[in-house]
């Protein structure tokens, strides 16, 4: 750690106008601006992710040059006693704390990787709940994402705070770097010509740091909520380069709760949740749900943050969003949680023009961030390629503007393609009718396509995960592949809603979940089910589905629900134009009959319960003047997050026909009774049985903190 006073570092010089000698300082230092000299030292303002990649780079690159340098970095956040090698800075990145696969393997190819006391969630899947359906998306077995803290807060967190930044400032520390605590307050040229900062330490006093180089790492919230065109130091910097614009910024909002890791366990399983949507009253366009050990952060961006009056509306907000239908859902009983913390930070809109000037430049979200994803991963690559071009390519204007300026035009453009992605997929998520066809698409590529081969569920992917540019996205989102699917996702979409208002029926407010079953997954399940039967199930029969769905329930609940298969007050199975009844026997007991019966046609079929495995699986048998070796079978099983899941596979043979009168005949059965309509009714069945059992289950909210729980502080 470094301690800086006015005795080690050069005297400060005046403010006033400079002097002609000072001038001509000024111009043998920039004349000499190709490098940076041997034990040359550079300071770095702010010690948050970009600045300390910027040092870890810098030394790292420079050793391997064998040119040895001084690193400096000034931290305004002081430290917190964690013992002897911790390294902690107080408070918080103003972050939602995702890692993203791109940038975990970042890390690991540079020996950053990070470890396992600061990871807070690992993550399996990631889903993107649209207004009409949800998407789950697999992270490949190949990639890691998970969620850490960025500092010491929440400060309901028990033991010793572990964060991403302090674990990379004291990875900083151990590459040579030297930490100065306090705030930079402006910077200058001084009398050498070289930049000098004014720093204010924690004990109050203000001494002068004289430097080769300065890359300014202070981020985009340097003060919170406000915008940083108004900070200090980065209107000095303006002054030092008039071109110097600073990027724009909106508002976000960021608030976690303390909710317990068996409820997260129970609700969100290594899963990340991305919301699209919000209420015509909560007008939302994008909301992250990550969790965190015990804890829940949820970041939040929309009209309706853009225009509210933080911290004064910030209680409003928590709650109409907690009580949102579609959060309901997810997380059942959420708004009775303890608020642990909550902020108001700004996000990047637009990124920096001219960042940079003789022996100095801006680095990390100061200068840009990729648009609402991976603003870690922007801070890395910005930082990177400063360093090289520091240590490579010059410290004068012309240098940093030829390699540094190579990353901060590729930043920019990549983020006006990212306006155009995210305008396209929030048309597919929030209009209902575009995003029942790109669900649909998505899910007919997941039933019939091998894995890999899927472009729409590789986009949807990209969108979800920040793995790739945004021109990348763009360009698969437009290619053949895509519009294929969507094309194909459009006509039997088409054809669904047809056959739904046929059947009579309807979703109301009934939630719509995925049930598709991944063609990869297909005999998984099979062998499952015939596990649990004891008896093989046909290898390829005629007609065949399958479909699951996770409840919240236990075995139970969910038998007793398919209890009421054939009842005439059944909420599911309950249609137009064919009657679903229980003829004979008990419910859910060997020896009952269910008949479908269409009336207008005076055709019938019926199905016996055969066998009962406990609260586990039912196997129904069809008779056999429709078809043949036809079963239906109801399996219930535990899922790894302790609620459950069930699933429905249904086979069996069609008749053919011995005669060619009897061929055709069978032939125009099979035509007015398609397979497809099986994937129509079952999935209102299933999003119907699990509407109905999560209601009836009260959920238990997870207990206030009456020390912590009603009270609400955004900092300005």
């Amino acid at each position: 750690m470094l301690c800086l006073s006015r005795k080690s570092l050069p005297a400060a010089g005046t403010d006033s106008a400079i002097s002609a000698e000072r001038a001509r300082a000024m111009r043998r230092a920039t004349s000499q601006c190709g490098g940076l000299r041997d034990n040359g030292r550079v300071a770095v303002v702010g010690g948050g992710p970009a600045g300390s990649f910027f040092a870890i780079h810098l030394l790292r690159e420079a050793r391997r040059l064998d040119r040895p340098l001084e690193v400096v970095i000034v931290e305004k956040r002081g430290p917190i006693d964690m013992g002897p090698g911790a390294l902690e800075c107080r408070g918080c990145g103003f972050c939602a704390g995702g890692i993203s696969p791109r940038l975990d393997e970042v890390l690991t190819e540079h020996g950053l990787a990070v470890p396992d006391e600061i990871v807070q969630g690992r993550f399996d899947y990631i889903w993107i709940q649209g207004q009409w359906k949800n998407f789950r998306l697999r992270v490949p077995k190949h990639m890691r994402m998970y969620s850490v803290f960025r500092g010491s807060l929440p400060g309901r967190r028990s033991g010793k705070p572990a964060g991403f930044d302090g674990f990379l400032l004291g990875e900083a520390v151990r590459e040579g770097a030297r930490i100065l605590y306090g705030k930079a307050e402006a910077m200058a040229y001084g009398p050498s010509g070289l930049p000098r900062l004014t720093v204010r330490t924690e004990s109050g006093e203000t001494v002068p740091l004289d430097a080769s180089f300065v890359a300014v790492a202070t981020g985009i919230n340097a003060h919170c909520g406000q915008d940083y065109r108004d900070d200090s130091l980065i209107a000095s910097l303006k002054r030092l380069n008039p071109a110097f614009v600073p990027g724009t910024s909106r508002k976000a909002f960021i608030f976690e709760l303390d909710v317990g890791e068996d409820y997260l366990a129970r609700h969100l399983h290594r899963e990340i949740y991305f919301i699209e949507y919000g209420s015509k009253r909560l007008s939302l366009e994008h909301t992250a749900l990550v969790p965190k050990g015990r804890f829940l952060t949820v970041a939040m961006l929309g009209k309706c943050i853009d225009q509210a009056e933080l911290p004064r509306d910030s209680r409003r907000i928590v709650h109409e969003f907690l009580t949102l239908p579609q959060i309901e859902r997810i997380l059942p009983g959420i708004d009775g949680a303890p608020l642990a913390c909550a902020c108001a930070p700004r996000m990047n809109v637009t990124t920096a023009r001219s960042p940079f000037g003789d022996r100095f430049a801006i680095v990390g979200d100061a200068v840009g961030a990729r648009l609402n994803k991976d603003g870690l991963y922007s801070a890395h690559v910005t930082a990177k390629r400063l360093a090289q071009t520091v240590l490579q390519d010059g410290i004068g204007h012309h240098a940093l503007a030829k390699g540094y300026g190579t990353t901060i035009r590729w930043l920019e453009a990549d983020n006006r393609f990212g306006r155009i992605v995210f305008s396209l997929s929030r048309v597919a998520f929030t209009r209902p009718v575009v995003g029942r066809i790109t669900y649909q698409a998505y899910a007919t590529e997941c039933k019939v396509r091998d894995e890999g081969r899927r472009p729409l569920s590789g986009v949807l992917w990209k969108i979800a995960s920040g793995t790739a540019d945004y021109r990348e996205v763009l360009r698969e989102m437009c290619g053949f592949g895509v519009l294929q699917s969507i094309f194909v996702g459009a006509a039997l979409t088409l054809r669904n809603v047809a056959f739904e208002s046929l059947f009579g029926l309807k979703w109301g407010d009934y939630g719509r979940y995925p049930t598709v079953v991944l063609k990869e997954k297909r005999e998984t399940l099979k062998g499952r089910l015939s596990a649990s039967l004891g008896m093989e199930l046909g290898a390829a029969p005629g007609f065949e589905r399958m479909y699951v769905i996770k409840i919240r329930g236990p075995r139970q609940q969910i038998m007793d629900e398919l209890a009421s298969f054939g009842d005439p007050d059944a909420r599911f199975l309950n249609l137009r134009f064919v009657e679903v009844r229980r003829i004979e026997g008990e419910s859910n007991q060997v020896g009952s009959v269910i008949r479908y019966r269409v009336p207008l046609a005076r055709f019938a079929v019926e199905m016996r319960l055969t066998r009962r495995v406990g609260l586990e699986t039912l196997l129904y048998q069809l008779d056999s003047r429709l078809a043949d070796h036809g079963i239906l079978v109801f399996n219930v099983a535990p899922a790894k997050d302790g609620n459950s899941r069930l699933s429905i596979y249904a086979a069996f043979d069609y008749k053919k026909g011995h005669s060619f009168a009897g061929r055709v005949l069978w032939g125009i059965g099979r035509a007015l009774f398609p397979g497809f309509v099986h994937d129509v009714v079952w999935n209102h069945a299933l999003c119907t049985i699990k509407e109905e059992v999560e209601r009836k289950l009260a959920s238990t909210p997870p207990a206030a903190d009456p020390r912590n729980g009603s009270n609400l502080s955004v900092p300005a």
